[in-house]
């Protein structure tokens, strides 16, 4: 078994993605989905391997760190996990000590959303951050740790292969991420001008007009635009969008049309550059205004079985049901799960939320709600119940029980929530949204399909 300071990481990992102590869920079952355990710092240990009750479709996957007294003082859970040995030992936030890092697919397998999980262990294990993947973990010349993350312009206007992209540097000050992109401007452009003078020639004033530019050109102009917008030289972006034909043959990529879309892919990191374009193009943003949602109060510690008056033989009834469909089950049922009373509309309810073992390292936590029926308390999700941070009853479904929304948090600006519906048997999703959050806490609303 290796210490954590003893590894020597890689800052430039080959693939992160091929770790062996990982555990994948692509449809069947992966070779490498076993149990896995390591000795880390402190007495610290990670456990990781296949969900208990985890499904090739959902949350399948689970990791763990656990303190030399066996509690787990973090949780990761998605369709794939795996243990960064990569980076896990480099000093992330500057602290003096090494800290931990996972790999997490919460998005289902659909490649789209994996991220890493870096946890500090001192002076007491918490998540420091979750960043996207991939990024690349560097150090300044004082062996400072810094971040370079890809950042992706608009969708759509290309293949996939040549989406639009620009780089930014983040450090880690205080346990935050601190973007320090201008700092490295000069560097970066200076590398982009040599890779794009060609496809970006300024010769003739402006590309072609009256037809669309070929893939290359569209990348690099729009990636260059955008490489400017994350250096905050806001007029040089705009003056390479200005590049852009004003009419292609298509309106769907006229110049304002681009700047719109420009715009979207911006807005929630540089609101006022993308409100600047979209005044010229004419163009509004497309999302939602946030609708006032009273979200319930989390349960607490008093919120027991005791608490809420149920029998010995109610206790079993949600005990066995919850047993079933967890994704992990812990030493004593009764220590980990809260549960409070509440009302679905004509019948009663019970809410059932798991608190440590249960809960994934965004704060998120399983949760079930249960409905009253012929003097019996039935589980309302016929499958996994979902993994959340906050959670409503509102309106109702036309059948007496009230709707159950729920949010789960992605990162510190970024939510996932999910409308649920009665069908008459369990909650069904109806409705899907993500919202981003700006700094000063307003909440751009999209509605997404459900997964």
């Amino acid at each position: 078994m290796v210490v954590i300071l003893s590894l020597v990481p890689a800052l430039r990992a080959q693939d992160d993605l091929a770790g062996e102590i990982s555990c994948h869920r692509s449809g069947s079952e992966d070779s490498r989905n076993r149990p896995y355990t390591k000795k880390l710092l402190d007495g610290y240990e990670i456990s990781l391997g296949p969900a208990r009750n985890g499904t090739v479709d959902g949350n399948g996957c689970t990791a763990a760190i656990y303190d030399g007294s066996g509690r787990v003082v973090f949780r990761t859970t998605g369709f794939s996990v795996i243990f960064d040995e990569n980076h896990t030992g480099l000093d992330v936030d500057g602290d003096g000590k090494a800290d931990v890092v996972f790999i997490t697919d919460t998005g289902g397998g659909n490649h789209c959303c994996w991220a890493y999980n870096v946890v500090s262990l001192f002076p007491k294990p918490h998540r420091l951050f979750d960043l996207p993947y991939p990024v690349r973990f560097a150090k300044d010349v004082a062996g400072k740790i810094l971040i370079w993350e890809n950042f992706p312009g608009p969708y759509g206007l290309t293949t996939s292969a040549s989406v639009p992209v620009a780089e930014r540097v983040f450090r880690v000050s205080q346990g935050r991420l601190v973007d320090n992109t201008p700092e490295f401007c000069p560097q970066i452009l200076s590398q982009r001008r040599v890779n794009y003078q060609e496809p970006i020639s300024e010769k003739t004033g402006n590309l072609p007009s009256g037809s669309e530019p070929g893939d290359d050109v569209i990348s690099a102009l729009l990636s260059v635009a955008l490489q400017h917008a994350v250096c905050r030289q806001f007029d040089k972006a705009l003056h390479y969008l200005n590049l852009w034909p004003e009419e292609t043959g298509n309106p769907a990529t006229s110049r304002k049309k681009v700047m719109a879309a420009f715009a979207e892919s911006i807005k929630q990191d540089y609101p006022d550059f993308a409100a600047r374009l979209l005044s010229i193009s004419g163009g509004a943003t497309a999302s939602r205004s946030a609708r006032g949602i009273e979200w319930l109060k989390d349960l607490s510690a008093s919120d027991t079985f005791l608490a809420a008056k149920l029998t010995p033989v109610e206790e079993k009834q949600i005990i066995d049901q919850v047993e079933s469909t967890s994704f992990d089950a812990p030493d004593s049922w009764d220590k980990e799960l809260r549960v409070g009373r509440v009302s679905l509309g004509d019948s009663d309810g019970l809410l059932v939320r798991g608190t440590k073992l249960l809960c994934g390292g965004t704060g998120n936590c399983e949760t079930w709600v249960f409905r009253r029926s012929q003097g019996k308390w039935l589980n309302m999700f016929d499958q996994e119940s979902p993994i959340v941070s906050k959670f409503a009853f509102e309106g109702n479904s036309g059948q007496g029980v009230k709707d159950f929304l729920v949010s789960a948090n992605s990162s510190a600006a970024k939510e996932s929530r999910t409308l649920f519906k009665f069908d008459g048997k369990v909650y069904r999703q109806s409705e899907c949204y993500e919202v981003l959050i700006d700094q000063a806490g307003a909440e751009k609303i999209e509605r997404v399909p459900c997964k």
